[in-house]
């Protein structure tokens, strides 16, 4: 989904118009880029949380040369869940969806 459909949606939705819900995700967008580099984190209500996480130093290969290469320390962003949305997603429980992975991974074909 992009930025025109989700603007779209939440004007049919909500009944709101088209320049407010714009000016609306802008803030959303400046509040949350705010809130991740100062505080390293970002609260949806009733989504979940965006966090700042550090992924570390690691050592890689160049794909096309299988040359080592050194990946540098980096800064990504992680979103977590609430438990409300995680139970809509799998609605039989964790242990179900992953059975279901396990299995969608059994009916794929090896080319």
């Amino acid at each position: 989904m992009n930025r025109d459909e989700m603007v779209d949606g939440i004007m049919r939705a909500a009944g709101i118009s088209k320049a407010n819900i714009n000016r609306f995700y802008d803030g959303l967008v400046a509040l949350a880029k705010k809130k991740l580099a100062a505080d390293g984190e970002f609260t949806l209500p009733g989504l979940g949380v965006l966090r700042v996480k550090v992924r570390k130093a690691r050592e890689g290969r160049n794909p096309k040369t299988g040359e080592k290469i050194r990946i540098p320390r980096k800064k990504v962003v992680r979103f977590g869940a609430y438990k409300d949305l995680k139970e809509l997603l799998n609605p039989g429980g964790v242990k179900e969806a992953a059975k279901d992975t396990a299995e969608s991974k059994e009916e794929i074909p090896d080319s």
